[in-house]
């Protein structure tokens, strides 16, 4: 029952908890392991926009002199084999988009009709991972007092999200709990195609354990906290389905997003046209059939905020409702 619930705080219904990403420059979270590879610690290292380390983009490597010019300067030279492939990224965020900084919603969990928790989920301000702009994104899930008396989660999960490109860079988890702590770092790498996997676990039963996995993934994936956010920028028109892919705890699968219909809904924005949506997941291209369904209400608006989660499993209803929001800033572009 309970790691039902963690799951749905953090992922709303849509998605399995998995690795994490912090940094001791900016974040809050534990620091990177000491014994992670050097070049992957300055690959994922996370500064704040303006530090003095964050460097531009290189420029353009100089022209090779061509063959005639050099014939006409009397040198013989091998032949110049072709450049390698340019890695680039997708351009996929709307200007001004749904996602502003300082935004702030925060949602009143239930479960089975009790008052179990809330979850807040927050824009910070924009941050810098090598040379690219990133979200910065954070969840904090706490139980109420009456669910405290059966099992306690004080849980944060942080994500580092490609500005421009909309997908994860960085993935952190910490869960502190009644039977248990938990420190989790993920790291995807688009370009290599590798996700580098970190989990330390503190059980009061299990003890002490930790793991490490790199495996392939698909470049330009979500975590599982970055696909909430980026579901709100998908076009979500009137029975049509997204697919997009999802790494999590070192394994990569699909969410499939199904634009049900739409509903009016009473919110902390006033009654507002919403569109529901089916969340489903896929793994090996074979759809998930455990028998349970997950809901998701956005406002209908160039916002997307959520309004209403419902998720209907074995162990029950869990369903969460806006409670509050803060609109952010809108950006300048």
């Amino acid at each position: 029952m309970f790691s039902r619930l963690r799951t749905f705080f953090f992922s709303m219904a849509i998605l399995t908890l998995g690795g994490c990403s912090s940094t001791p420059k900016i974040s809050s979270l534990e620091p990177l392991p000491k014994d992670l590879p050097a070049d992957l610690a300055a690959r994922f290292e996370v500064l704040e926009s303006g530090h003095p380390a964050v460097k531009p983009s290189p420029s353009p490597a100089p022209r090779p002199t061509s063959k005639k010019e050099k014939r006409k300067k009397g040198v013989v030279v091998a032949p110049v084999p072709p450049p390698a492939p340019v890695f680039t990224y997708p351009v996929r965020r709307g200007k001004p988009g749904p996602i502003w900084v300082g935004e702030k919603q925060t949602l009143e969990i239930t479960y089975i009709g009790l008052a179990a928790g809330e979850f807040t989920t927050e824009v910070l301000p924009n941050k810098v991972i090598g040379d690219r702009s990133v979200y910065h994104f954070r969840g904090q899930a706490d139980t109420s007092s009456v669910m405290n008396l059966f099992y306690r989660l004080n849980d944060t999960i942080e994500s580092f999200w490609d500005f421009e490109g909309l997908f994860s860079h960085r993935f952190h988890l910490v869960l502190d709990e009644t039977k248990q702590k938990r420190d989790a770092l993920e790291l995807f790498d688009s370009e290599a195609k590798k996700d580098f996997y970190w989990d330390r676990k503190n059980h009061v039963e299990k003890g002490i354990s930790e793991s490490k996995t790199t495996t392939d993934i698909p470049s330009f994936p979500q975590d599982s906290y970055s696909a909430l956010y980026y579901i709100r920028t998908l076009p979500l028109e009137q029975g049509k389905n997204y697919t997009f892919p999802v790494v999590s705890e070192g394994k990569a699968w699909d969410c499939v997003v199904t634009v049900a219909r739409k509903d009016m809904m009473d919110s902390p924005l006033g009654r507002k046209s919403t569109i529901v949506l089916k969340i489903e997941t896929r793994f090996n291209g074979v759809l998930k059939q455990d028998g349970s369904e997950q809901y998701i209400w956005l406002t209908d608006d160039d916002r997307r905020f959520i309004v209403r989660v419902e998720a209907k499993v074995k162990v029950g209803a869990v369903a969460a409702r806006l409670k509050k929001v803060e609109l952010g800033v809108k950006p300048s572009e």
